[in-house]
């Protein structure tokens, strides 16, 4: 009873929580991008049911219709929580009446005694005749702005640009660039493993962004244009003067009616047929002008370029001689955080130094931190000081040097047990040791063996047991290679013993693929893992292998039906999935995991 009041009451609570969650009120309209006299939704959104929603006044549209309604809701238990979801949709259907850039005003929802408002919505809307729609395999993306020219093979209904964001710029400053394409047409296909252009003179960093599935209507030069990223790098110059990036080929294909020969009257019915046409899209050449850094640089500049902060920090201020005290400094921020060197500064002579750990973390391609681990041993004791450290970057943006300096350290050194004998310190680090001051041997007081001056191994009782055991090793290396070669000369036998290596092989790196949702090339290996493993196991080639071939063998191998049946469902489900609609992952895992267990159990019949 108790255990149940218990459920109940987090139950509850569950509930309770999930009531109080925050207010998520937005505002879309799709497309964003029109021109005068098409129609597009307004789009609101948020998690609670409301009292009342008021929408601004939309003088500058048509209004068609609206509002339609929509509401969904979900309950999630995971790991015994209970998480709560409800979204509430509202679509305006509206018409642009004339051109210009528009920004509607937030709505607003009442909930209960509270207010809400969305967030504002821009739209533009352009003169002409309305553009042709189009569909692809390919993110929607943000819209850039580039003077950059292009040439195209597909005229001006489909090209690519490489786009940057700045074309001046200071050595070492970041310059993003991006690959987009742009299309009035219905493109099928993009190759996802064109070659981008080699950036020389650049130090890049990838960005991360995910496949194109859609294109995003964007307004150029006053036409509508489906427009998507397919790559995105953080660019660092490294040189100075005129860096030209070379152009590129990306190979696409899109769709194309063509006309039917016409053989009877039916033909015109059904009208033309649709074809796709590959077609290899060219880039422009970019042309950089990177400038060289102010010659008026501190000493204590490093190479760092961009805006950063600094922070220093020591982990103990009283110690005794020799011990090993951590200094610490961190850097972050925005700009080249990978490139920045080691810092250079003076210590006391008294302590000694070593080279710094240099750790980085990178929070986003843009921005990241760069820290050095200075490891300190004091040699005498007394009072000293450290720093202040300074780090010195160039800021682009205000075109001039920034010494950031840190605070003053005091360390006071009391002396140590053993000041005046040997020192032990670390290498590298405080883990490693090396002996200093070592003109002094300490007398051993622990037992050892000595040996008779001039006596000689050779001719020993040793000397032979040595010989005699080498001699049996020797045999027996021999013996052994022989097998090893006898063995290996019988290929069936060898395909059948790695029959199982060679397949879990396949499987591990089918794994790697299911884990980037990589669907086909999923499938793929799987395949070959299954079909490879029969082959190696029954020792019918590949060329030969089938599913009538297999089952002959299989069955004078004595394999019971149940496992037959197991192994051709895992086959057809991986040939049928290749080309089928996308499947959850949990499916690719449960594929996996029987492939895993066939194989296995194969593995204990097939001897």
């Amino acid at each position: 009873m108790n255990r149940i009041i218990i459920i109940l009451f987090v139950n509850i609570f569950a509930l309770l929580t999930n009531e109080a969650q925050d207010i998520k009120f937005t505002a879309t309209a799709v497309p964003k991008v029109l021109r005068v006299g098409e129609q597009f939704q307004l789009v609101y959104e948020i998690n609670k049911d409301v009292s009342e929603l008021q929408i601004p006044e939309l003088n500058d549209f048509q209004l068609l219709g609206g509002p339609s309604t929509s509401s969904s809701s979900s309950i999630q238990i995971i790991n015994g929580k209970t998480a709560r979801s409800s979204k509430y949709t509202y679509t305006y259907y509206l018409s642009a009446v004339k051109d210009g850039i528009y920004t509607i005003a937030p709505a607003t929802a009442k909930i209960k005694k509270d207010t809400y408002k969305s967030n504002a919505v821009k739209i533009e809307v352009i003169k002409g005749k309305s553009s042709t729609s189009q569909t692809t395999p390919s993110t929607a993306s943000p819209a850039a702005k580039s003077s950059s020219n292009v040439d195209t093979h597909a005229g001006e209904d489909l090209f690519i640009r490489l786009l940057v964001d700045k074309k001046n710029a200071y050595i070492g400053e970041q310059i993003i660039a991006w690959i987009k394409i742009y299309s009035k047409i219905n493109i099928t296909q993009i190759d996802p493993n064109f070659k981008a252009p080699e950036f020389t003179g650049f130090y890049q960093q990838p960005f991360e962004i995910p496949p194109l599935r859609a294109l995003e209507r964007e307004n150029v030069n006053g036409e509508i244009y489906g427009t998507g990223i397919l790559r995105k790098i953080v660019l660092y110059p490294q040189k100075s003067g005129e860096i030209i990036i070379q152009p590129f080929d990306i190979d696409v294909a899109y769709q194309k009616q063509v006309k039917r020969k016409s053989r009877s009257i039916f033909d015109d019915f059904f009208g033309p047929t649709v074809q796709n046409v590959p077609v290899k899209l060219k880039s422009k050449a970019v042309k950089l002008n990177i400038k060289s850094l102010p010659a008026s640089m501190p000493s204590s500049f490093t190479g760092a370029v961009g805006n950063f902060r600094m922070s220093a920090s020591i982990n103990k201020t009283q110690v005794k001689t020799n011990d090993a005290v951590t200094l610490k400094v961190n850097i972050s921020g925005k700009g080249n955080i990978k490139l920045i060197d080691e810092m250079e500064f003076e210590f006391p002579p008294a302590l000694e130094t070593f080279k710094p750990i240099v750790k980085t973390k990178q929070d986003n391609v843009l921005e990241g931190s760069q820290s050095f681990e200075y490891t300190i041993i004091p040699r005498y004791a007394g009072d000293f000081k450290i720093g202040p450290i300074e780090f010195t970057y160039f800021n682009p943006s205000t075109r001039s040097y920034k010494i950031l300096k840190s605070q003053e350290f005091n360390i006071s050194v009391a002396k140590g047990e053993e000041d005046t004998t040997t020192v032990v310190i670390s290498g590298l680090s405080k883990e490693d040791v090396k002996l200093l001051s070592s003109d002094i041997i300490f007398i051993k007081n622990k037992p050892f063996n000595l040996t008779p001056k001039n006596k000689f191994i050779f001719g020993s009782t040793r000397f032979y047991a040595m010989y005699l055991i080498s001699l049996m090793l020797f045999l027996l290396i021999i013996l052994f290679r022989r097998k090893r070669i006898k063995r290996n000369a019988n290929i069936k036998l060898v395909k059948n013993r790695r029959a199982n290596k060679f397949a879990r092989k396949r499987l591990k790196k089918a794994s790697g693929f299911m884990r980037q949702n990589n669907r086909k090339t999923f499938y793929d290996e799987v395949l070959k893992a299954m079909w490879g493993y029969l082959s190696d196991k029954l020792n019918i080639p590949i060329a030969d292998l089938s599913k009538d071939t297999s089952r002959e063998a299989l069955i004078r191998n004595k394999i019971n039906d149940n496992l037959m049946n197991k192994f051709y469902d895992i086959i057809d489900s991986c040939e049928y999935a290749r080309y089928s609609p996308g499947d959850e992952s949990s499916e690719m895992q449960k594929l996996y995991n029987d492939a895993i267990k066939t194989i296995i159990k194969l593995q204990q019949k097939l001897r």
